[in-house]
């Protein structure tokens, strides 16, 4: 099995096309290459562990990178497979053998007896056994390189970006090339998450294929070789992706518009920085001071002991970033810049083509909306949603969505209660707001790219018949990958019973 973050179907056709592709090109003419779907919202937080378990995020517990708290700041959230067990350890217990190399989400190896591991995205890697340690440390292999800050500044040029995530993901196929072939696995799972890094900074630009394809290729290679293995063994391969990705060329401000429609309203403090043009300076020194916090800490504690003067400043560099902004008009917005005696709805967390709604009820420790009001809020704002147009007319907002029937009641964190989704070439930012009124603005560099709800799932095997055509016009989703791989050993997934084995 070969995991590759955020591949869509489109890159990859568009790709064959033009590069040194054979590895994909097996699966289209010899076997199945399709779309699969993503979690919502489509990010790697919830889609990894939804692929390891076959469960939803209100069951394995990771609703994204980070989760609500009830006093309005958010923590970081691993995947915990003591909530949900992934599909190795499930073999592992029935006494199959499996190498997981760099699963993303996955912050401790797994203690299993059967199971090599070297775990992945976004911490440093981890080894499970002193002799997988010595294998990691002969390819001098630490995990997935930290360069994203030094692209944002400018030191790392997206060509040498390119060719240092491309060296990356030589390195993991060596190593895991040796592994393969000095252990007898029943399973093997390698999975790639550079090529996402990439394309979040390069998919609107003009050379974007000349960055990102030879990551490709060098993942295309690989696939060589683990199909010309799984031909002499008579075994199965398979490939996937937590989501999809797709060039961004505008964001909308989602906060911005909930403030103008009266859902939400700022602290006194903040309107009145946003309203006199002053403290620049000072707003640099609040987000110094706030991102100096341990990602395990609370921003929110710490920006309540800040003194007043630095409380209220609502002006950011960061729109040097942006095109078409300037300090005098854009805010970088944070969750307790909010009057939540006064907000009825807030977006948070997710920024990406989908983005979470939260209704300020009495989850959270100033909630307003009682129970009695919080179903006619929901519908009212749900259908506000849906209307929002761009200058042209044209809709941006295309699904919107009862968060309450995704989640269904979990109790592993505070669940959005509604997600909407915008059109193709946008995403929904969380974070800012013009005070011009505006609500859409061209995306920084980081953002160039970012995902959509379609990822892939392709199959292709040398043991068994599978009706290719039949997966090809199957609506598949992540949820149904755990289940196929215990099917196919012949076990009880013990999944979410709602999604089935894609073959047996």
């Amino acid at each position: 099995m070969i995991g590759i973050d955020s591949a869509p179907l489109w890159i990859i056709q568009n790709f064959c096309k033009r590069g040194r592709m054979g590895g994909f090109e097996e699966f289209i003419k010899n076997g199945a290459l399709t779309n699969m779907e993503s979690t919502m919202p489509p990010m790697t937080g919830p889609s990894w562990p939804s692929i390891y378990t076959g469960f939803r995020p209100g069951e394995h517990g990771v609703p994204e990178f980070l989760k609500m708290e009830p006093n309005y700041t958010k923590s970081v959230v691993y995947y915990d497979p003591k909530i949900k067990a992934p599909f190795w350890d499930s073999l592992s217990q029935n006494g199959l053998k499996s190498l997981v190399i760099t699963p993303a989400m996955l912050v401790e190896p797994s203690t299993e007896p059967n199971v090599d591991m070297i775990t992945g995205f976004p911490l440093q890697s981890k080894c499970s056994s002193k002799r997988i340690k010595a294998i990691a440390d002969k390819y001098h292999y630490n995990g997935e390189p930290e360069i994203e800050t030094k692209m944002k500044s400018g030191e790392v040029s997206l060509q040498k970006a390119s060719s240092i995530y491309k060296e990356s993901i030589d390195t993991r196929s060596r190593m895991s090339k040796e592994l393969i072939n000095n252990n007898e696995y029943d399973l093997s799972f390698i999975c790639f998450t550079e090529q996402d890094r990439l394309q979040h900074f390069s998919l609107n630009n003009q050379r974007w294929r000349d960055y990102i394809l030879p990551l490709y290729e060098s993942i295309s290679d690989f696939m060589l070789w683990v199909e010309e293995r799984a031909r002499r063994e008579r075994s199965t391969v398979m490939v996937v992706s937590d989501h999809g990705a797709q060039p961004i060329e505008k964001k909308f401000l989602m906060n911005g518009w909930l403030v103008h429609k009266k859902y939400a309203a700022f602290t006194k403090a903040i309107e009145e920085g946003i309203n006199t043009n002053k403290g620049v300076m000072r707003y640099v020194v609040r987000e110094k001071l706030l991102s100096s916090v341990s990602k395990s800490g609370s921003r929110k504690l710490l920006y309540d002991k800040l003194p007043p003067s630095l409380k209220g400043i609502a002006k950011s560099t960061i729109s040097k970033m942006l095109s078409g902004t300037s300090p005098e008009d854009y805010t970088r917005i944070h969750d307790f810049d909010y009057d939540m005696k006064k907000t009825v709805a807030f977006a948070s967390i997710a920024n990406c083509p989908v983005t979470t709604i939260f209704i300020n009820d009495n989850r959270f420790e100033s909630g307003i909306v009682t129970k009695m009001e919080r179903p006619r809020i929901k519908k009212r704002l749900m259908e506000d949603l849906a209307k929002i147009k761009d200058k042209d007319g044209k809709k941006l907002i295309i699904n919107v969505w009862d968060a309450d029937e995704y989640y269904e009641g979990t109790k592993l964190f505070i669940a959005p209660d509604i997600f909407a989704e915008i059109r193709d070439g946008y995403i929904l930012d969380a974070f800012g707001y013009l005070k011009s009124g505006g609500l859409t603005i061209d995306p920084e560099m980081a953002k160039s790219g970012d995902h959509q709800r379609n990822g892939i799932f392709g199959v292709m095997s040398y043991n068994r018949s599978i009706d290719y055509g039949k997966i090809s016009r199957k609506k598949l989703y992540v949820y149904n990958v755990q289940p196929t791989i215990m099917r196919y050993f012949g076990l009880n997934p013990h999944n979410d019973s709602r999604y089935s084995a894609i073959f047996q």
